[in-house]
């Protein structure tokens, strides 16, 4: 087995990050409230795969977070055929991951979207993580990956699984953005400050932004993998999740915040949508389109998704991080219900109304326990300063009860 010595320096190798130094043979080139259903899973085999290629740790004074970007072999076998053959060849070194079939998505769009933007604009969106004044990466282009199945579509464009060409080779999801469309939506400063924010975070639950570089119509983001894709499919299919799975999940989600919070970073748009799941099923925070760094931790613009909105924002007044710690109760109610509690389908002011009068109503189509009632109240309250804080969230008794296992850490 490994030693944790050797296992750092292999991540040490990896070349998205190596403090701006090229490598040889390197090219010298240079949200939405929509809620889609549920998605194929990776089997189990595959996860297996992806579990042992993982990237170790790189928060030595934290747990660890499985399935990140991913190392691979050069042989061309994949998963499913490894699966088999292993077991006549216990000694035979995984294939790599299948990463799926190019359904040439990229070349489309080019036909057809975007245009080379100038001036002022053109230079907020040169977004290259080589020329980065901290942990610069080494340079990367297109042609640095190979590109795999399509992961999804967002609004500025297509999501990619990808693996780096380059040994080690890493799995990586490969998200692109047309900086015409940016410019034309008039959030190029929200997309700079979302890289910007994203590319310094190190935290299990927080999905990893490893480097991005740009072409003249694009910007491409190399992000974590996350292995099981999107939570919101998770809770489509099952309409809604037991005590216990929600619990973990809020668990990981206020650790997360907290890690945030510590660096004057505000999320700001907490919900379903926005979160993933890594290959062994660990919670991350995948978008943070309306995060932003505010040392001085008072706020007045309104943002997120209305479901979603705390009182502050919905009555215009100034707000600072406890906005998440609301965003935190409504994502429990919601995990546990299937519906966020203030939603009102018929009438946008009527949902306004509710979140303003904190108009909590339990489900009687199903028993929710009396701890969770509790946190979700304590979260859900109209004064921020009244919230619990989440230092306190994680070792609540609900919190405890179904993460005995980390207990002590609490």
């Amino acid at each position: 087995m490994a030693s944790i010595g050797s296992v750092t320096r292999q991540i040490a190798a990896l070349e998205i990050t190596n403090n701006g130094k090229k490598p040889a043979g390197a090219s010298s080139s240079s949200s939405s409230s929509f809620r889609p259903g549920h998605g194929k899973q990776p089997s189990q085999n595959v996860s297996k795969l992806l579990t042992k290629f993982s990237a170790p740790n790189p928060f030595p004074n934290t747990k660890p977070a499985q399935g990140s970007s991913l190392r691979h072999p050069t042989t061309a076998t994949n998963a499913t055929t490894h699966a088999s053959s292993s077991k006549n060849s216990k000694a035979q070194p995984p294939g790599p991951l299948d990463i799926g079939t190019y359904d040439g998505g990229l070349e489309a769009d080019e036909e057809k979207r975007g245009e080379r933007v100038t001036g002022e604009a053109a230079e907020d969106l040169a977004l290259d993580s080589s020329v980065s004044g901290k942990n610069p990466t080494r340079e990367w282009t297109l042609h640095d990956f190979d590109i795999g199945r399509p992961l999804g579509k967002g609004k500025f464009g297509r999501v990619y699984m990808v693996r780096t060409k380059s040994e080690p080779k890493y799995i990586l999801a490969l998200k692109t953005l047309y900086k015409s469309e940016i410019v034309q939506s008039k959030v190029e400063k929200q997309i700079r400050r979302e890289i910007e924010i994203q590319q310094n975070l190190r935290h299990p639950n927080v999905l990893r932004l490893y480097g991005y570089f740009h072409d003249e119509k694009r910007i491409f983001l190399m992000l974590e993998f996350a292995g099981k894709g999107e939570l919101y499919k998770q809770l489509s299919k099952y309409g809604s999740f037991s005590e216990r799975r929600s619990s973990r999940y809020i668990y990981q989600m206020a650790d997360a915040l907290i890690y945030l919070h510590g660096k004057h970073v505000i999320h700001r748009d907490i919900k379903p949508e926005n979160l993933l799941l890594g290959i062994n099923g660990e919670l991350k925070i995948g978008d943070f389109g309306w995060s932003v760094h505010a040392p001085g931790n008072r706020r007045m613009t309104l943002c997120g998704t209305l479901d979603y909105l705390p009182p502050e924002m919905v009555e215009g007044k100034a707000h600072n991080e406890r906005v998440d710690y609301w965003a935190l109760g409504v994502l429990t109610y919601e995990f546990l219900v299937g519906a966020p509690p203030f939603e009102d389908r018929d009438s946008v002011n009527n949902t306004y109304r509710r979140i303003a009068k904190v108009d909590l109503k339990w489900p009687k189509d199903r028993e929710l326990s009396p701890e969770v009632k509790d946190l979700i109240t304590k979260l859900l309250r109209h004064d921020p300063q009244a919230r619990i804080p989440l230092t306190d969230a994680i070792r609540h008794p609900w919190i405890l009860k179904h993460n005995k296992f980390r207990e002590s850490d609490a």
